[in-house]
């Protein structure tokens, strides 16, 4: 069975791979990430990988035109790399092993409380620029463009909502997750959106491009390099999902094992 679920992976990457929605590293590590989530929940796992990473693909073809100014604002546009894809999957995939070592249920609540967070976090990022109007920004309470860090628009936050409740119902049906479960997989993953909305609006790097003068994540813009204006200079948008997800999911794995 693992052997199937491995090619599984394997041809997820390169489909990936194939439509660009990954790049060589993003497939390799989305390789990497599948294998050690099918090792440790088998088809139950890839399944609640798969949604993650599909939908997130497919929202992320609607309103292409829309979506251009934000492509000059954030870090990275495109296909996914691999320090994406290990900035989303990395927890899960210590989760599923641990969970393989000790079968302790709590592991795979973490597994679900990770996935949820990025979802919520990326479903706000895709359905978020398509509004209306430009987000609030929580550093400065004033309009920003559309893909700022930091930044929040009301059907950006109902984005947020639905990325956290899809993985929540998908697992209940998938791992048949008690309601008090599916409720807490739901709050985490909401907690971590915002949280990288907080992080993103305080703490990630910003920098100011000298041709065009726009305040962008990208280290070169115009074909030019920017100049650093703000925030701390290591921590980019990788960082911060990291940081947001793993805490996010860490506080849900803390209330699991003391409820």
């Amino acid at each position: 069975m693992l052997s199937v679920t491995i090619l599984f992976c394997l041809a997820l990457a390169l489909v990936g791979r194939y439509f660009r929605l990954l790049t060589t590293s993003g497939a390799v590590m989305t390789m990497v990430v599948g294998t050690g989530v099918s090792f440790g929940f088998g088809w139950k796992g890839l399944v609640v990988l798969l949604l993650f990473f599909g939908s997130s693909s497919l929202l992320s073809k609607v309103g292409q035109s829309k979506k251009r100014s934000v492509d000059s604002i954030v870090e990275k546009d495109g296909a996914r790399d691999g320090w994406q894809v290990l900035a989303n999957g990395g927890v899960a995939f210590v989760a599923a092993l641990a969970y393989a070592i000790t079968m302790d249920t709590a592991y795979q609540l973490l597994f679900l409380f990770v996935i949820a967070a990025s979802n919520s976090d990326t479903w706000a990022s895709e359905i978020g620029p398509l509004s209306r109007r430009d987000p609030w920004s929580l550093k400065t309470f004033r309009r920003v463009p559309a893909g700022t860090s930091g930044a929040m628009s009301l059907i950006g936050t109902i984005g947020t909502i639905a990325g956290g409740a899809f993985i929540a119902l998908a697992a209940q049906w998938i791992f048949s997750l008690t309601v008090t479960h599916v409720l807490l997989v739901i709050g985490i993953g909401i907690l971590g959106s915002l949280l990288d909305t907080m992080f993103g609006a305080v703490w990630q790097r910003v920098y100011r491009c000298p041709v065009c003068g726009e305040r962008t994540e990208k280290r070169e813009h115009h074909g030019q390099p920017t100049t650093y204006v703000s925030g701390i200079r290591f921590l980019g948008n990788d960082a911060v999902n990291v940081m947001t997800s793993g805490l996010a999911s860490g506080i849900g794995f803390i209330i699991v094992r003391f409820w």
